[in-house]
């Protein structure tokens, strides 16, 4: 795991000690949250992945997974120690999604420009109404809303497919909202996964992320006076 340029931090943390815990109420934080510091003084918390928790969708705490985010952010009062708290989860119907979708007052659709992008919204639409109807218990005081899509992997030539996509008689039905900022194409966070942005002054790609970032908090706010 990658901190500082020419650092290298390994840790023991990571989701899967939180899918594996028989007691989440006596889970250290630190065997879960590794803590990091960018090169521009940022500070911030992650729970580092691991590839070995595929498998653990076929064992018998599958059940548990499921509630074990919620569960976790609840024990520990996460939500009032983090302004946000981002969850990355696969676009389809898996223990993984629900896991990552109970405890969210809100999600957003990283889609890449491309002639399929219109069905993997809708898809996933799908599955957000799956998990919703039963587990209506969690979303009862939060009802869970789509912040919008946000197009990735910009390039200049993804104008015409993007406006093809926002265009969508489909899209248009479903009221899906289109963040008006892009996070840009970058082959050195293809090629290079020890690249961080925020350590290497990538100007452009910072200004596209603060963009993003900032839309977001406003649609946050929008959709809270909206239920409020």
């Amino acid at each position: 795991m990658n901190d500082q340029p020419g650092k290298t931090q390994l840790t023991e943390a990571s989701i899967q000690n939180l899918f594996e815990s028989s007691s989440i109420k006596n889970l250290d934080l630190k065997e879960v949250i590794h803590s990091l510091s960018s090169a521009r003084g940022v500070e911030f918390d992650i729970i580092p992945g691991t590839l070995s928790t595929v498998f653990l969708e076929r064992s018998a705490n599958a059940s548990n997974m499921e509630k074990s985010i919620y569960n976790f952010i609840e024990e520990h009062n996460l939500r009032n120690k983090y302004d946000y708290i981002l969850i990355d989860c696969p676009p389809t119907y898996s223990i993984y999604t629900i896991a990552a979708l109970l405890p969210s007052d809100y999600y957003f659709v990283p889609v890449e420009p491309g002639i399929y992008s219109v069905l993997g919204i809708r898809m996933l639409e799908k599955v957000v109404a799956a998990i919703k109807e039963p587990n209506v218990v969690f979303f009862k005081d939060k009802p869970i809303k789509n912040l919008g899509v946000v197009f990735t992997r910009y390039k200049e030539e993804s104008d015409y497919l993007a406006e093809m996509i926002v265009e969508t008689k489909k899209m248009k039905e479903l009221g899906v909202y289109f963040f008006e900022g892009r996070f840009l194409h970058s082959k050195k966070l293809i090629d290079r996964p020890n690249y961080f942005i925020s350590d290497h002054n990538d100007e452009r790609l910072i200004n596209s992320l603060e963009l993003i970032f900032k839309e977001m908090e406003g649609r946050i706010d929008e959709l809270q006076r909206e239920y409020n």
